[in-house]
């Protein structure tokens, strides 16, 4: 790198605007300065990296392999171990401002990066890059901050949500959110994002007030739904990471006390009943928006939530039906905490790789238990020390209506009961990969199939838990994918998302 480089990258920061006045700037004069490659770092991240690291200041802004310990401990964030890939260097800003100074440096230099909040999707590439790119951290901007009525709380992507729901839920307040807490902001808001609260409120990002995000030009603006940002805002509800970096995600909070907690364990042999019972709580009991159930792992294993302290739920009644189960725990009454101790003792990283994928259909309990045959006669073809995990997750015809009620996503979602598959496969020995990935695409092939044949098929592919090669975006209807097109264009003109961003949802493989 030489010394002229970093002094023209320098002064070209200084100069370019870092916050974008929602007055001077109206909507529709957003056009973002040409951005070319730079001549000296030419999209050489090693160049590039080094240009980083003259810039940001602060402990670990910029990492090297060379690091050690520091670099690897940023690298093992990522939850499957295939994704644990070498960049050139992790690059850590701590607020907005620094990501708008990452992102002009990545983009004036024709650098190619990712981005990462928690790490949590295991597809290689998404959220991690090799040493031809640079990985740009959003572990930092870590904040939860109430608004001073309390009514809203701006949460930093790099939070955990563990973290998120511990600042929030003493002070008798929660947002709609992720399940589990080491699960990390960002990308669940993003794609969506299930929570125990989505028949009574829809999905996470039903419940955004606002967006801050850093645009392709290093601009950092605030999207809302009725400000000049408002088809941003749109665009954000399915769009991914076609549009920028979000920096903060400003949520509606609302009142949370004690759950009644069940977790239950019915044997292998009631599968078939369980799976049917399943679809008859999605038919009749969850239709009070109170109730909510997880389907915990491969089996007939079941979380069942109340958001009310009860001795019985009668939205329950369908399990209750089903007999004799081994009690995981004992039910009790208790706060969300509680929730995340169980749902937590679930997760586990380590040295496991992990890939899978989704797919929908109508609620229907045949198709179910027809279903979780296909995937017991695939995962019997698992490598040694592979193992499948296989889970259901019953939605509400209320999160398509309750996201039209609450300003409207790109999802394309049809008003009915049905069923969002999460289904996964790990595995620890890497010459197992290419085994796992054609076991996997197999099971896709099989159940999509058979969901087709009955009648009962969906379009959608939830993108929090959709697969490498699944084509999210075009599932959501011609016209959402339109829309993105649309906001992509007016927002990312240079398609610096499109031509850096090393992989994701991205509009440029439709």
């Amino acid at each position: 790198m030489t010394m002229s480089f970093r002094s023209t990258v320098l002064a070209a920061l200084s100069v370019l605007p870092t916050v974008q006045s929602l007055v001077r700037f109206p909507a529709g004069k957003t056009a973002a300065p040409v951005i070319r490659p730079r001549a000296d770092c030419a999209g050489d991240p090693a160049c590039t990296c080094d240009v980083l690291r003259a810039t940001l200041t602060g402990d670990n802004a910029t990492l090297f392999p060379s690091d050690g310990a520091k670099y690897t401990d940023f690298e093992d964030e990522n939850y499957s171990a295939a994704c644990r890939l070498p960049a050139a260097c992790i690059v850590n800003p701590k607020n907005a401002q620094e990501v708008s100074t990452v992102v002009k440096i990545l983009s004036q230099s024709g650098t190619k990066f990712a981005i990462r909040s928690g790490g949590h999707n295991y597809i290689p590439g998404f959220a991690s890059i090799d040493e031809e790119g640079i990985l740009v951290s959003l572990e930092a901007l870590n904040s939860t901050v109430l608004s001073g009525d309390k009514t809203t709380a701006k949460i930093g992507p790099g939070n955990r949500w563990q973290d998120v729901y511990e600042a929030l839920v003493p002070e008798g307040l929660i947002v709609v959110g992720g399940r589990v807490g080491p699960v990390g902001v960002g990308g669940l808001m993003l794609g969506g994002g299930l929570s125990y609260f989505a028949t009574d409120r829809g999905l996470a990002f039903d419940n955004v007030k606002s967006y801050e995000v850093v645009l392709a030009d290093g601009t950092i603006v605030t999207a809302t739904a009725s400000n000049s940002y408002s088809d941003l805002y749109k665009g954000l509800r399915g769009g991914a990471s076609n549009f920028g970096i979000v920096t903060s995600y400003e949520l509606y909070t609302f009142p949370v006390g004690n759950f009644y907690i069940d977790a239950r364990s019915y044997s292998l042999n009631q599968t078939s009943d369980f799976l049917h019972a399943v679809a008859e709580y999605q038919n009749k009991g969850q239709l009070d928006p109170l109730s909510s159930i997880q389907l915990v792992e491969t089996g007939s294993n079941i979380l069942l939530l109340y958001n009310k302290p009860v001795q019985k739920a009668d939205a329950f009644s369908a399990f209750d039906a089903l007999g004799s189960y081994t009690p995981i725990l004992p039910a009790f009454n208790g706060s969300f905490l509680d929730i995340l101790a169980v749902t937590g003792a679930q997760f586990s990283t380590g040295d496991i790789s992990t890939y899978g994928e989704t797919f929908t259909h109508k609620a229907d309990g045949d198709m179910m238990v027809a279903l979780y045959d296909i995937f017991q006669e695939e995962i019997a073809n698992l490598p040694a020390g592979a193992s499948g995990v296989w889970v259901p997750n019953p939605i509400a015809a209320s999160v398509a209506t309750k996201g039209k009620q609450y300003g409207g996503n790109l999802l394309g979602l049809q008003a009915v009961p049905q069923q969002w598959y999460e289904w996964f496969i790990t595995w620890t020995d890497p010459s197992q990969d290419a085994t796992i990935r054609s076991i996997a695409t197999r099971i896709t092939q099989r159940c999509t199939t058979a969901t087709k044949t009955k009648g009962v098929s969906l379009p959608y592919l939830f993108m929090n838990t959709a697969g490498e090669e699944q084509d999210v975006l075009s599932s959501y209807g011609t016209a959402n994918v339109a829309t993105i097109k649309a906001v992509a264009a007016k927002y990312d003109p240079n398609q610096v998302f499109q031509k850096l961003q090393n992989d994701g949802f991205l509009i440029r493989k439709l």
